[in-house]
Order: structure tokens, then C-alpha cells, then sequence
């Protein structure tokens, strides 16, 4: 469970978040990856008390339906996948742009960004195929291939930025550290979201996504949650030390927010090769086509069981609750196959998707505080192996970080979000209507305000929006909004716990 965790956060955003977090917020970077880290660490601790309660694979889209009905239930299981079933195909798409250094002819630089040629599409689809034929032979297959690549995972990154800190040691590229306002900075904490950088950290929920499969799941998930996330923090903020110090000063001539490293490659592989490094180089070709692919696998995995989930609940067709002999749901996996091939097709590259990804699945585990305090009030004498302390200002805490997370990402990509995850949404409610089956509206509506007012937020008084203000008012803003909206969402919960989710617990 701790190696399924590191080898989730350690993927391609080591490859790539260092550069881009750099751009926004310089040095300061750093404090980016404290704050992402304490975020991710809040809302871990939420999902390590529900992952140990309901530890069955896929829970993300089965703990809203339990605490708030049908309606909720689709809305976070449907982000949760949404999110999950894009990564496999943003994993693979980064593994082709830096191999595209030594092999150019694997992608085509259109409008700055690297998208695929036909023959970066073809490897790149056949990749995917060989994830989903691992992931079709169960959790214990799946494992082994786990185990070794984590160790490469962990090894590699460390490695290359100790290299680098000792090769280039341009400590003065480091002052000024702070910036004299945080507004100033570059994006401080807009790299948290934009930068790459929760992207990057919250690869801990794979854990709960594999509960149902793992051993003494009550002990083991929270364990294997704070163990990885911790190790994978630790790494991720050695190595943005390590780029800071790299970066050769006459490129930083016009600021970190000119900085460009954008040929044939990755960044990392272009400051290597400044260095002379060329054996490094080679390394790094090689962890690129490793480390993006370990995660590749292991998210295919978990976006079919999300969408097992969502079957086995009743929210979509039965068909995709289907399983093979080694209990894999084969069809919910066949099918996150087909939405991968299609995302390669998208005329973008990594950058270009992070952010929308990151933002719509903060969306989804935003129903995690609400949910853990609801099941508190629905379930109080139900034994919980891992039990949150101060969980009600915890849940409150993580709420309003995981809005700010939300609110970061932008008016152009919360209102593209808003709109991927509110569609299917009321196409969701027609079917139910027609079919005769009761929406539960009560315990759905709130979310719809919440979305709602973030989206009005970010685009009145955002950054370089119609009525922008200083940060500390956004801040402000968005805090005190979410604190509104969170006590009605916990009075919206269904009086009882969903009974087809509560059959459906016992029989798991």
C-alpha cells in the first residue's frame, strides 16, 4: 500500500512541477511545496478515518452516496473518474515528450506545447494497451510491477538532485527568497494548483481505491497514506531545491517567469545537458519511460474501480460492475482504456491538462470533510479502526483549504470544470427521472451552490478578473463563503445512511 502510494505521487510531475512552480513563484517555490504538502496531509487524514471505515475499492464514489444520497454519489464518483480515467493518457504523454529529446520525431512542437506525431501516438497507444493487460491480471500482478518500480522511484529523483545541487550549486539564484508580498511572488500559491503541485501530492488516495483488496485494510491505509505522502513530500521538495540551484543565472536574466526550457525534452533533460551531464541524460530518458509509466498503471486500475463503484451503486449501466476471474472489473477497465487513446488525441500537451485535472479532482475529494462529519452523526457507534482527532474543526480546516485549492486553478479552467462535471450531472437527473427513481435532491443541491459561488468568486474577483483584490481578501472571500456553505451541506445528509450502499457494504 505505501509502494501504491509513492509510485502514484512520484510520476511525471517530478519530471515537469519543479519547472513550472519555479516560473510562477521563483524561490518561493519552496513554500508552495510546504503549503501543497499541508494541504494534502489535511485532506489525507479525512479520507484515512473514511478509507478505514469503508474499505472497499473504488469508496470515492460510493462515501457520497451513503452520506447524502444518489445524487451527490454520482457527482463525486463521476469527478473522481473523470480525473482518474485522463491520467494513464497524461502519463504516457509526458513519458513521450521527454524521450522526444533523444527521439523527436515522437512529438511536434504546435503553439509551445509538444503534442503527439502519429508515431508518438502509436507507441503511446500501445503503452496504454500493456497497462490495462497487467491491471486485467489482478491487484497481485499489479504489485509486483508496483514494488519494483518504486524503488527506481525513489532511487532516481533523489539521485539526480543531489547531482544537480553538487554539479551546479548556484545558491544565489535563491535571494531574494520571499518575495515582499506574496501577491508579488509569481504565483506563490497559484503554483500550488497551476504549477503542477497538488497534481504531483495527491496520489495518497490510491490507497483508499485499493482498500477492498488490501490486507487488515483498518490498519493499513491510514499507515500507508501518511507513509507515502511523507517520503514523496520530502523528495519532491529536494528535488525543486535541487532545480532552483541548477538553473544556469544568465537564463533568469528577465525573472523566473521568463525562464523557457521548452525544446525537443524535458526541462530536467535540458539543464542536465547544460551541465555536460550526458550519462544523466540517458538516466532520466530512461525514468521517464519508467516512473510516468508505474503511475500510468496504477491509476488505469483505479479509475475502473471508481467506475465499478459508480455500477455496483446503481449510478451507471450494470455492465461495468462486470469482473474477470482475478476480481478485476474488466469491462469499467476496457473502457478507461478507450477514454485514454481518445485524451491522447487532444491537441495539448502536460501543462495544458494538469491544472483542469487537478482542479476537478480537488472537487471531488471536497465531499470528504462533509461526508466524514455526516457519517459521525449517521453512523456515531459504528467501530472505526482509525479515528480522526478534533475531526470537526479538522473537516472545517480542510474544507476551506481544498475551496482555496479550487479557487487557484483559475476562471478559465474552474468554469471548464464546472461545466464537465454539471452536465453530465443533469443529464444523470433525466435518466434518473425517467427511470422513476428517487433523486434525492436535498442531499445534491448544496453542492451545486458551492460549485456555483466558487465559480462567481474566481471570476469577480480573481486574478485578472473584472474585481480583483489583493490576496489576502480572496482569501478571505473564499473562506468565509466555504465556512457558509459547510454546515449546510452536513445538515443536507440523508437522516439514515444509504440503504443500497449499506447492502451493498455488507455483501463487500
Amino acid at each position: 500500500m505505501v509502494m501504491a502510494v509513492i509510485t502514484s505521487t512520484i510520476g511525471s510531475g517530478w519530471l515537469f512541477a519543479p519547472y513550472y512552480a519555479a516560473r510562477m513563484a521563483g524561490p518561493a517555490s519552496l513554500v508552495s511545496w510546504v503549503i501543497g504538502g499541508l494541504m494534502a496531509y489535511a485532506l489525507a487524514l479525512v479520507f484515512a478515518e473514511l478509507g478505514a471505515l469503508l474499505s472497499t475499492s473504488g469508496s470515492l464514489a460510493q462515501i457520497p452516496l451513503l452520506t447524502h444520497g444518489r445524487l451527490l454519489g454520482f457527482i463525486g464518483g463521476w469527478s473522481a473518474w473523470l480525473a482518474y480515467v485522463s491520467l494513464p493518457a497524461i502519463e504516457v504523454m509526458a513519458t513521450m515528450e521527454y524521450l522526444s529529446s533523444s527521439f523527436p520525431f515522437l512529438t511536434d512542437d504546435r503553439g509551445g506545447a509538444q503534442v503527439l506525431t502519429t508515431t508518438g501516438m502509436g507507441l503511446a497507444v500501445l503503452l496504454l494497451v500493456l497497462f490495462a493487460w497487467i491491471n486485467l491480471a489482478g491487484v497481485i500482478w499489479l504489485a509486483r510491477w508496483i514494488d519494483g518500480l518504486t524503488v527506481w522511484k525513489i532511487l532516481i529523483p533523489v539521485v539526480t538532485s543531489l547531482i544537480l545541487i553538487v554539479a551546479a550549486s548556484h545558491w544565489e539564484n535563491l535571494t531574494p527568497f520571499i518575495p515582499a508580498r506574496i501577491e508579488e511572488s509569481g504565483g506563490v500559491l497559484r503554483a500550488i494548483s497551476a504549477g503542477g503541485i497538488l497534481f504531483s501530492l495527491l496520489g495518497f488516495r490510491t490507497a483508499i481505491d485499493l482498500a477492498g483488496e488490501a490486507r487488515n485494510p483498518q490498519r493499513n491505509v491510514p499507515l500507508a497514506i501518511a507513509i507515502g505522502l511523507g517520503v514523496s513530500l520530502a523528495i519532491y521538495i529536494l528535488l525543486q531545491l535541487a532545480f532552483l540551484v541548477a538553473v544556469p543565472p544568465e537564463l533568469l536574466g528577465d525573472g523566473w517567469g521568463r525562464l523557457a526550457l521548452s525544446s525537443h525534452g524535458g526541462p530536467l533533460v535540458a539543464i542536465v545537458s547544460g551541465l555536460g551531464l550526458t550519462w544523466l541524460v540517458t538516466i532520466l530518458l530512461v525514468d521517464a519511460a519508467i516512473s510516468p509509466s508505474g503511475t500510468s498503471m496504477v491509476y488505469m486500475g483505479a479509475a475502473a474501480r471508481v467506475n465499478w463503484m459508480l455500477s455496483r451503486c446503481g449510478l451507471l449501466p450494470e455492465i461495468f460492475g462486470k469482473t474477470n476471474k482475478a476480481a478485476v472489473p474488466s469491462v469499467a477497465l476496457l473502457s478507461s482504456l478507450v477514454i485514454g487513446v481518445l485524451i491522447l488525441r487532444l491537441p495539448a500537451g502536460w501543462e495544458g491538462v494538469v491544472n483542469f485535472l487537478t482542479t476537478t479532482l480537488v472537487i471531488a475529494l471536497s465531499v470528504g470533510p462533509v461526508s466524514l462529519w455526516s457519517l459521525r452523526e449517521q453512523w456515531p457507534d459504528r467501530p472505526r479502526p482509525y479515528r480522526l482527532p478534533f475531526s470537526r474543526p479538522w473537516c472545517m480546516v480542510s474544507f476551506v483549504l481544498a475551496s482555496w485549492a479550487v479557487f487557484w486553478s483559475g476562471w478559465e479552467t474552474l468554469s471548464l470544470a464546472a461545466l464537465s462535471i454539471v452536465v453530465p450531472s443533469f443529464v444523470f437527473l433525466v435518466i434518473e427521472w425517467v427511470r422513476g427513481k428517487a433523486i434525492q435532491w436535498r442531499g445534491g443541491l448544496w453542492w451545486f451552490v458551492y460549485l456555483a459561488g466558487l465559480t462567481v468568486l474566481t471570476g469577480l474577483i480573481g486574478d485578472g478578473r473584472p474585481c480583483a483584490c489583493a490576496m489576502q481578501w480572496q482569501l478571505l472571500a473564499v473562506a468565509a463563503f466555504a465556512l457558509t456553505v459547510f454546515p449546510i451541506a452536513i445538515r443536507s445528509r440523508l437522516k439514515h445512511v444509504a440503504p443500497e450502499a449499506t447492502v451493498m457494504l455488507a455483501a463487500d
